[in-house]
Parts: C-alpha cells; sequence; structure tokens
C-alpha cells in the first residue's frame, strides 16, 4: 500500500503500478498527478484512474483522518468489478491494447462474468467498429464454440486470443453505417427473391435494407439461413468459400450470444456477399475442366432426385462418397453423387460427407506444398463445413427443405467439383489429393 500526503490531504493506493507492477512509491507526484518511472503511466491521484488507457485505473482505499491519525481501510475492491472490467475490456478493444485486454477478460471472468457475456461483448464490438464480418469474428466465434470442452485456463486463452484478434480488425477500420428495414412487411418469399436480386446486381445498400426488413418481420433463424444461404449461393464458390462460411460462422456467433442481437450481426456479411467474385468468373474453373458447366448441368439434376427421393430409407455411405469426392474426375464425382441421392442420401447426408473429404484432405496435405496451394484446401474445408452446417445445424435438415442448398449452381455440386480439382487444374499434386 502506498500513503502520500499532498497539499493537505492523504490518499492511499495500490503501491503496484496496474501497468506491469512497478512499485509506485518509487515515482512522483505533481500537481496532483501520480506517475510511474517505469513506463510513465499517470493516475489521478484522488480517484487512481488512469491518464493512459494502456495502464488501467489504480485500486483506491478509503482513508480518515481522526484525532491526527491517519486509517486506512486495508481493501482494494472496484465499487463494481464486473462494470470495471466490462469498461476496461471496452477500452482495450478500441484502442487494441493487448495487455488490457488480457487483463480485463480475466477480470471478468474473475468477477463471476459469464464466458457468452464476454463473447458477446466482444462480438458486437467487432459488428459496430468494422465495416463488415473480419477474420477477428470467424476465430472468435471458432474459439468460441470450444469454450464448453476447454479448461479453466485455456478457456480464459480463447476469449483473449478470440477478443485480441477483433480488436486488430477493428483497429483503424471505418464503423459500420447503420442502415434501417423497409416500413413494409413483404412476404418471406419475396424479401428471398429481392436479396438474391441485390445480391446479383451488387446492390449492397438494398440487401442489407432487404435483411434488416426480413429480421424485423420476426423471420425465425431457418428462415434468415434459407435467405441468406440462396443468396450467398447465386455465384459457385463466392470469394473462395468466404462468403458461405462468414455467413456460416454469423448463424454460429448468434447461436452463442443470443438472435436478439441479429440486427447487428447479421447485416455485416452482406457487403463481402454482394462483392464477391464467383468461381464462374475465373478460368481455372473452366480449363482444362469447364466445372461452371458441369455444375449447372447437374444440379438441376440433383435437385429433382432430391425431390423424387423424399421420404426414402436412412443413408449410411459416408464414408464411402468421401472416397469418391477425393478423386481427380469431375464428372465422376457428380454422378457418385447422383447415385448416393438414388440410393436415399438426404442433403445433410452429402455435406457431410464433403467435410469429411475436405478434412481428410488437409490431413493428408503435403508439408511440402506452398503456402497458397495449403489456403485452397483449407478455403474448400471450411466452405464445406459450413454447407454442412447449413444442412444440419441452421435447420436444414433431411425433414426440411432438399432444394436449399442443392439449388443451381450451389453449394454442394461446386465444392465437389473444388475439392476435386484443387482449383489449380494445371497443378494438380499428387499431395493435392
Amino acid at each position: 500500500m502506498l500513503v502520500i500526503y499532498d497539499r493537505g490531504r492523504v490518499f492511499a493506493l495500490d503501491n503496484r503500478c496496474p501497468h506491469m507492477g512497478f512499485p509506485l512509491e518509487r515515482g512522483s507526484v505533481e500537481d496532483g498527478i501520480l506517475t510511474c518511472h517505469w513506463h510513465h503511466a499517470r493516475f489521478d491521484l484522488e480517484s487512481g484512474c488512469t491518464f493512459d488507457l494502456w495502464a488501467d485505473d489504480v485500486p483506491i482505499c478509503p482513508v480518515e483522518v481522526r484525532n491526527g491519525h491517519v486509517w486506512v481501510k486495508t481493501t482494494f475492491t472496484q465499487a463494481d468489478p464486473a462494470a470495471h472490467w466490462h469498461q476496461r475490456l471496452a477500452n482495450g478493444l478500441a484502442h487494441d491494447l493487448g495487455l488490457a485486454i488480457a487483463k480485463a477478460v480475466h477480470g471478468q471472468l474473475t468477477a463471476g462474468v459469464p464466458q457468452a457475456e464476454i463473447v458477446r461483448q466482444v462480438a458486437l464490438f467487432g459488428a459496430q467498429n468494422r465495416d463488415g464480418w473480419g477474420v477477428g469474428l470467424t476465430i472468435l466465434t471458432a474459439l468460441a464454440n470450444l469454450l464448453p470442452v476447454l479448461p479453466e485456463e485455456e478457456a480464459y486463452l480463447a476469449l483473449f486470443h478470440g477478443a485480441r484478434r477483433v480488436a486488430a480488425d477493428c483497429d483503424g477500420a471505418a464503423p459500420r453505417r447503420e442502415r434501417a428495414p423497409l416500413g413494409s412487411r413483404p412476404e418471406p418469399a419475396a424479401l428471398k427473391r429481392w436479396l438474391r436480386r441485390w445480391t446479383n446486381v451488387r446492390h449492397r445498400e438494398a440487401a442489407e435494407r432487404t435483411l434488416l426488413t426480413a429480421i424485423a418481420a420476426g423471420f425465425s433463424p431457418a428462415e434468415l439461413a434459407d435467405a441468406l444461404f440462396a443468396a450467398a449461393t447465386e455465384r459457385a464458390f463466392a470469394d473462395s468459400g468466404h462468403s458461405l462460411d462468414f455467413i456460416n460462422k454469423a448463424f454460429e456467433c448468434l447461436d452463442l450470444v443470443g438472435w436478439q442481437h441479429a440486427a447487428a450481426l447479421l447485416p455485416t456479411v452482406v457487403g463481402q456477399m454482394v462483392a464477391a467474385r464467383g468461381a464462374e468468373e475465373s478460368t481455372a474453373w473452366r480449363q482444362p475442366v469447364d466445372l461452371v458447366a458441369l455444375c449447372e448441368e447437374s444440379t438441376s439434376e440433383v435437385a429433382d432426385l432430391f425431390t423424387a427421393g423424399r421420404g426414402a430409407c436412412d443413408w449410411s455411405g459416408h464414408a464411402a462418397l468421401a472416397r469418391e469426392l477425393l478423386g481427380d474426375n469431375p464428372v465422376r464425382i457428380a454422378d457418385a453423387l447422383k447415385e448416393a441421392i438414388r440410393a436415399g442420401a438426404a442433403p445433410a447426408d452429402l455435406g457431410q460427407s464433403l467435410a469429411y473429404a475436405a478434412a481428410l484432405r488437409l490431413a493428408r496435405f503435403g508439408n511440402a506444398n506452398e503456402h497458397a496451394d495449403w489456403e485452397t484446401a483449407h478455403h474448400i474445408f471450411t466452405y464445406a463445413n459450413a454447407d454442412a452446417d447449413g444442412h444440419c445445424q441452421h435447420r436444414h435438415a433431411r425433414h426440411g427443405c432438399p432444394r436449399r442448398l442443392a439449388r443451381r449452381d450451389g453449394a454442394l455440386p461446386c465444392s465437389l467439383s473444388q475439392c476435386a480439382t484443387g482449383a489449380h487444374p494445371g497443378r494438380r499434386r499428387r499431395a493435392a489429393r
């Protein structure tokens, strides 16, 4: 404890600098300002509040002078520790201060704040302070998904690293501009058509207002997923799979923080969705095999097969189909897909098989491959995972509409062909198979 007499008053503070623990007794006081001489953090002597946000506030103690004797209550506490650390985390995120974020996350956990509440604070900060969903929010969501199975010390690290990446994404970025829903409440089918239309013509403002209207109208998570996935798959493997992956992560994030925040989080994915470049615009998907034509030819047939096979018996050929999907012949892959549907496979079954195949491909990927090739395999895996989640987790199970992700040039046929060719038709290495 540090007790200071200054200008006729007595103050008591924690002697450890809250930045990195340097003894404040070795500092100096001038004009009511206490300065730590290690990193020159400065504090208001009366309140302990810092002038430098990276340093945090110094805990203070109540002091009374009774008959010439100084009485100090030797307890360092904040009036509301949870509120204090909540504000400290907000400051750390706003200024991208790693140490402040680390201490604030730990402080909130110590104060009994639920992990989900910390995730919610960070996610909403990321949605408001960056114009679009970023990698940081994806990392935060992925790590938050692991919290139930992590031990206490690793859960803390997961929360810290997720928050740190969100802060880095937002540092210096333009904040999100708020947009309002339409004044009307059109039918769900119309809003879905509009969202696909605005995505096709790359009209971001119209797409965001349409999505906000759907949220304001009380669309269920299943209906919102249906509309967004349909719009995202207007282009094949859009933005190397990031568009669909980010949409899926936004849904996972809402599952964690609460769907009452849909209007804040979901519109963040629209900018990338409407601006994404589809694989049909790339020559890599046209030569040496025209994958786009193959997708367009096979997908309508796939959708008809799903319709004809509804109510079929359970299917369990996931591993066998995954092996077929790792082959080199896109035509053979499309045929294997159709054969599985005829045998009773539902869209969710195909999504699971594809995700398993993409995971196997990544696990078998040779260490000698270049970083860009690793990214290709990684993007396919995250896309396949988003596709499988779209069918299974977001109410697109076998009892739902079979056309939602198997429509036209949508997720399954495109990602199947992509898995086979690796998006590098001229460089199909043996290790990438």
